[in-house]
């Protein structure tokens, strides 16, 4: 399961955010899935797999924006870099 991440900012939907919440619908509907082979409810359960499915894709992508900023890069262009003799020097 996804957690949230301590650094996010809770008044923003951000894509961690995002990921965690689908990841908890994701073991919900999972849930919702063992139910269905239990009962023998074949709609059910190719219904339930198709969410599942649906859901796992949106986690990793929700994920892997989280961890690349790929969106952001794509919308405004890479963060600009100073080089590292223009960087400023703490002593």
């Amino acid at each position: 399961m996804t957690e949230r991440p301590d650094t996010d900012d809770y008044d923003l939907l951000t894509f961690g955010e995002v990921a965690a919440r689908l990841s908890e619908r994701l073991a919900e509907e999972q849930e919702v899935l063992a139910q269905a082979r239990r009962d023998d409810d074949t709609a059910r359960i190719e219904a339930c797999e198709q969410r599942i499915e649906v859901l796992r894709t949106s986690v990793e992508r929700y994920g892997r924006e989280q961890q690349t900023g790929e969106v952001f890069r794509r919308r405004f262009g890479a963060i600009p870099v100073q080089p590292p003799a223009e960087r400023p020097s703490w002593q």
